[in-house]
């Protein structure tokens, strides 16, 4: 019975290797195939694939298409931005709006104008355009709706970084550009007012900078060094047309239009810092200014030809325009005249000569510094005027009053101080990369009001000094003596002599402003303004003659000596705040 078990066990065992060895034959074969098939559909894919490649060439010629666009950055941080990745072609919309308001303790003019007087207006609100094309072109477009002028166009200029320019001592190619754009003269003029430590820049940078002119340039720049030379002519911001302030020079002194011709300039800037890190700042800078007249006057060279008539107390606002010289190229002006006496009647000549200036010199330098959250900025500005004896006695015989000789000299300067007691360093913010020039930027605020912090808090104190008095003899001795010789001795002659002798009485400001300074984010600055006159003589002011003809029966002499005693005297307070957002 064991010998029958075992052997059913051994037939069995056999059975199932011969069902287990069929098995494995058929997936054997099964795989064979499927190998077959794949490898036969392999065939066909490579066949059609080559068949494709072969028609594409046949049927597309010439060399293959241009790569995808490359990505481009979008931001709205502070205006619209749109810039490529690799960075050759960027486009900006940006602007900003400057409101101002503030009020003058004694306003000067009118003596029974006594007591407080209170302004308030949008100082600017401009739109601009700029980008770069390339990575060479540069433009930009700058439009100011509060200005003057011809439609109050600002920056309008195209510019080139010319390739294969670059040095080993600069910091990339020379740039050339051309249109409406700041002449490089002064530190201050180069800052951009959204940046800049006062509402207003001072006496001497308002009366003396040539701000922006249509012309051509060139320029260049290292790691600590900048460089740019120009020729200009006619400026958008040129008073054109009939002046239409209310002032001393456009009473006493009243320009008309003469002549077509346009004047030139030849202005160049060169800056060097030999200290110049993130914590410490050491600035110098020097600039010169060449300006050639032609057959221009005051009417359409007035920033050259009628000294200061724009000046605005360093509160312009305020609209207090006190000083400011006749028209120095022998345009009409205004003295007493003979057989009218002591009735205080001012009158005007008829005569008109014109073309007396040659030529002007300007001449700047520029100091600046910063130390953590110490700094301090300085500047002093002369203006020589060289003018052709000939045509001024000539003016002078056809009856027309022109002081100042054959040579005339104005100058003017400022230095302040600033702390920022929330801790930003002003030497962070300086920049040589700007088209302008060497200049001060936005300050790298710590701790933005946005993100919880106070923004930067700053304080400043200025010093501002201008004199545009040039000359023997000026004021009331000057007009005592031309009554002399037309009211009691009328001698054409003598008074032609003693007129070509005198001087010319723009006039002599001195203030200090103190100013606090609040970034509390980008793109938003506050400020406020306290300036008092520590002197002021405007000896030919508008105000005070009107005051005191007429009822008081002066003679023109007497009224100037008593009036210029009173403004001698002044010593007005103006306190200016500004809001100001740009992006």
């Amino acid at each position: 019975m064991v010998i029958a078990l075992a052997s059913n066990v051994a037939f069995a065992v056999e059975a199932a290797r011969a069902d287990t060895a069929s098995e494995i034959r058929v997936l054997k074969e099964r795989l064979q195939a499927l190998e077959a098939q794949v490898a036969k559909q392999k065939a066909e894919v490579k066949k059609a694939t080559n068949v494709a490649s072969a028609a594409t060439a046949a049927t597309v010629k010439g060399p293959p298409g241009p790569p995808p666009p490359p990505p481009v950055f979008v931001s709205f941080r502070n205006g619209l931005f749109v810039e490529t990745a690799d960075k050759a072609y960027s486009f900006k919309i940006g602007g900003r709006i400057a409101v101002d308001g503030g009020g003058i303790s004694y306003p000067i003019g009118v003596p029974t104008n006594f007591g407080y007087k209170g302004y308030a207006g949008f100082r600017r609100a401009r739109l601009e355009v700029e980008g770069v094309a390339a990575k060479i072109w540069f433009y930009k477009l700058e439009y100011d709706f509060t200005g003057a002028g011809l439609g109050g166009i600002r920056d309008a200029y195209l510019g080139l970084l010319v390739p294969g320019t670059e040095t080993p001592y600069s910091k990339g190619p020379v740039w050339v550009q051309v249109g409406n754009m700041k002449e490089p003269f002064s530190l201050e003029s180069m800052n951009s007012a959204k940046y800049i430590d006062f509402i207003e820049r001072p006496l001497a940078v308002d009366a003396f900078a040539p701000s922006r002119h249509v012309g051509a340039a060139v320029a260049a720049h290292g790691e600590d060094w900048t460089a740019k030379l120009g020729v200009f002519t006619t400026s958008f911001e040129d008073a054109n047309f009939a002046p239409t302030l209310i002032s001393a020079p456009a009473t006493f002194w009243a320009p008309v239009p003469r002549g077509g011709g346009q004047y030139f300039d030849v202005t160049g800037r060169l800056t060097y810092a030999p200290i110049k890190t993130e914590h410490e700042l050491l600035h110098l800078g020097a600039a010169g200014r060449y300006h050639q007249p032609n057959d221009a006057t005051g009417l359409s060279d007035d920033r050259m030809l009628r000294v200061g008539n724009r000046l605005r107390s360093e509160a312009n606002v305020l609209g207090m325009q006190t000083l400011g010289t006749p028209d120095l190229s022998c345009s009409t002006v205004t003295f007493p005249l003979a057989g009218l006496p002591g009735n205080g009647i001012i009158g005007t000549t008829t005569g008109l000569s014109g073309k007396c200036v040659n030529s002007e010199f300007q001449y700047g330098f520029e100091l600046a510094g910063a130390w953590g959250p110490l700094s301090m900025q300085a500047e002093y500005i002369g203006m020589h005027v060289n003018r052709s004896p000939n045509k001024l006695l000539q003016s002078q015989l056809l009856g027309n009053f022109m002081p100042g000789g054959s040579s005339v000299f104005f100058n003017g300067f400022y230095a302040y101080g600033q702390w920022y007691i929330t801790g930003e360093e002003r030497a962070g913010a300086y920049s040589v990369k700007s088209k302008n020039g060497a200049s001060f930027e936005q300050v790298k605020i710590l701790n933005p009001l946005s993100k919880g912090g106070y923004g930067a808090v700053s304080l400043a104190a200025r010093y501002s000094s201008i004199n545009l008095n040039s000359g023997r003899w000026s004021g009331s001795g000057l007009f005592n003596m031309l009554g002399f010789t037309t009211l009691v001795a009328p001698n054409p002659l003598n008074t032609a002599l003693i007129a070509n002798q005198a001087g010319i009485a723009g006039g002599r400001q001195e203030n200090t402003t103190l100013g606090l300074n609040w970034y509390p984010d980008n793109g938003f600055h506050f400020q406020a303004n306290w300036t008092h006159v520590l002197h002021w003589s405007a000896p030919l002011g508008a105000s005070a003659a009107t005051a005191f003809a007429g009822p008081f029966a002066l003679a023109p002499a007497a009224l100037v000596a008593l009036q210029g005693r009173y403004q001698s005297q002044a010593h007005p307070d103006l306190f200016e705040v500004r809001a100001q957002v740009y992006w």
